[in-house]
């Protein structure tokens, strides 16, 4: 065999070798706990082809990926897709149709200069859901976007221009009362980048180093510091917020808590399941703000088991 004929065996073995050796989906953009171990699910995997759509004359990035029931994956405020759901989208692409957006001012999607509201995000995320031409979905909302999911909910139940819910999943959601003050929540300097995640996680071994300093230059490269500004100074919050109007919601829904979440406290979840007719609550241990993120497997489990 001639020597340029075994080069090229050689360089196709490899690319084979390459192309097999690539795992499912699933990586995040945070880092894992000091052990070198993930908390739970997926790591290390690469993420779904990035889509966009225009809505409104903006531009939104998003994950479309598997096959089933339609599960939207909404993430929370100062987020992204790769960060709330990296280790998530995985293993519910074996089971459902997964959309997993970067909502307005977030991420990759534009970020245009307006008055950002909840209502601006329920108004874009219907768009959103008419472009891609849904016809009915399970919302799955965590943190700001809990908040966000549950007025699209309360609102789709008596708009027929809405895309329907079926089934409506709240992770750690905001949109109630707080009896305690909120820390700062658009960091620009390291020690307040690493009060946040300290707040975030409940495992401390998440918050590396390398992890502040990889978050904070994110959120800088990502523009995202005058929309979370935005959403946080809007004086329209306060008649936004959900006290007293959860009893207008009346699909099957599933409240997902981490027990020592230190930002949103079990209290929250607990009102969420109950003033919510016929909710389900999962209170998931040794978990902080982001289930998702720090304890996949089990919210994965609960997910599966609700929509199933």
């Amino acid at each position: 065999m001639s020597a340029k004929l075994k080069l090229v065996f050689a360089l196709m073995a490899t690319l084979m070798a390459t192309i097999f050796a690539i795992p499912p989906f699933g990586q995040p953009l945070f880092g894992q706990p000091s052990s070198g171990q993930p908390a739970s699910g997926q790591a290390g995997a690469p993420l779904p082809q990035d889509k966009t759509v225009v809505v409104l004359g903006q531009t939104l990035h998003y994950w479309d990926v598997g096959s089933g029931p339609i599960l939207v994956l909404v993430h929370g405020l100062g987020s992204k897709r790769e960060n709330d759901w990296g280790r998530a989208v995985g293993p519910l692409s074996q089971k459902y149709h997964v959309i997993a957006l970067d909502q307005l001012g977030f991420g990759q999607s534009d970020k245009p200069v307006i008055d950002y509201s909840i209502q601006t995000y329920v108004d874009f995320l219907n768009e959103f859901l008419h472009e891609l031409k849904i016809e009915k979905a399970t919302l799955v909302g965590e943190s700001l976007a809990g908040w966000i999911s549950a007025l699209y909910t309360l609102e789709a139940s008596t708009d027929k221009r809405m895309v329907p819910v079926e089934r409506l999943v709240l992770v750690d959601a905001a949109g109630l009362q707080q009896d305690k003050p909120i820390p700062d929540l658009n960091p620009s300097t390291l020690a307040a980048q690493r009060k946040v995640l300290e707040v975030v996680f409940y495992n401390s071994s998440w918050v590396t180093d390398d992890l502040v300093k990889r978050d904070l230059a994110d959120r800088i490269h990502s523009n995202i510091s005058y929309t979370v500004h935005s959403i946080l100074s809007n004086p329209a919050l306060a008649s936004e917020r959900l006290d007293g109007k959860l009893g207008g919601i009346h699909v099957p829904t599933l409240v997902v808590w981490g027990k020592q979440d230190a930002l949103l406290p079990l209290a929250s979840g607990e009102r969420y399941s109950k003033e919510i007719a016929g909710a389900k609550f999962v209170v998931v241990d040794q978990c902080g703000h982001v289930p998702p993120l720090e304890k996949t497997a089990e919210f994965v489990a609960a997910v599966e088991d609700f929509a199933k």
